[in-house]
């Protein structure tokens, strides 16, 4: 269900189960974490990509398993969201390394939600997002694209794909501003490669700290993140990245954060 290559300290996951389609389920979702937790745990890795194995990113919650299930349905998704979903879709947005997500194909449903959980959205040409929940299945979104998607787009943009269930094309999420950038299809895995490459060569304290920045903007006054800002800097300044930063400044060369600046 999990494959991976690993190249320039950057390891590539792919959803791959081409008998659902990449389709998410318990299954996937535990072969997707123990992969995630690998990387995250060996230390030649700096970025992670994920991507899809296939002519989808992904189909969306795999349909055939939840039929399947012996319990009433409302009991069996409210026990597999609480433990198994909703603790991914959690993983995915605080790992401790930078993750590109790289949407190959179609990310339909649930796959949206993890699309849109890297933290930089890449896509192929010929790649669509479509929420199928409300017009197809009589749902509500989950995995975390209800939460995702009325950030990365306006709540009217948002509550019109809900409710449409309308696909919005690559070219179109890029234009709107809810994915990074949009390449041809047979130029995606180098794009995202180049990507996680360029950000494996960050400081990782850096990274972690622009995104707590970030993520607390959101809800901080100007005032509160003024004072953010001062403290995350502090903490910078007196760090190991910012020394190389100043010695590779004062000696015109590029910054080395992996071999003498990291932290």
């Amino acid at each position: 269900m999990i494959s991976t290559s690993h190249s320039n300290h950057v390891r590539t996951i792919y959803l791959d189960d081409p008998t659902s389609f990449n389709g998410i389920s318990e299954a996937l979702v535990a072969a997707a974490t123990e992969a995630l937790t690998a990387a995250l745990q060996d230390q030649d890795v700096r970025a992670i990509v994920l991507s899809g194995k296939g002519k989808l990113f992904s189909a969306g919650g795999n349909l055939k398993n939840f039929m399947s299930q012996t319990t009433p349905m409302d009991e069996y998704i409210s026990d597999a969201m609480t433990k198994v979903y909703n603790p991914f879709g959690l993983f995915l947005r605080s790992l401790s390394k930078p993750l590109v997500c790289a949407v190959n194909g179609p990310a339909i449903g649930a796959g949206v939600g993890i699309a849109l959980s890297g933290d930089i959205t890449v896509a192929a040409r010929s790649a669509y997002f479509s929420l199928p929940f409300v017009p197809k299945l009589g749902v509500v979104p989950d995995m975390g694209s209800s939460w995702l998607l009325t950030r990365a787009l306006n709540y009217n943009q948002a509550l019109a794909l809900t409710l449409t269930g309308e696909p919005l094309s690559a070219e179109d999420a890029t234009a709107a501003g809810m994915i990074w950038r949009c390449v041809d299809d047979e130029q995606l895995a180098d794009t995202a490669q180049q990507l996680a490459e360029k950000l494996a060569q960050c400081s990782p304290a850096a990274i972690r700290r622009s995104k707590q920045l970030l993520a607390a903007a959101a809800e901080n006054s100007y005032a509160q993140q003024l004072e953010l800002e001062r403290d995350l800097q502090t903490v910078s300044f007196g760090g190991n990245a910012f020394k190389e930063g100043l010695q590779s400044f004062a000696e015109r060369r590029p910054a080395d954060f992996i071999n003498r600046g990291d932290e």
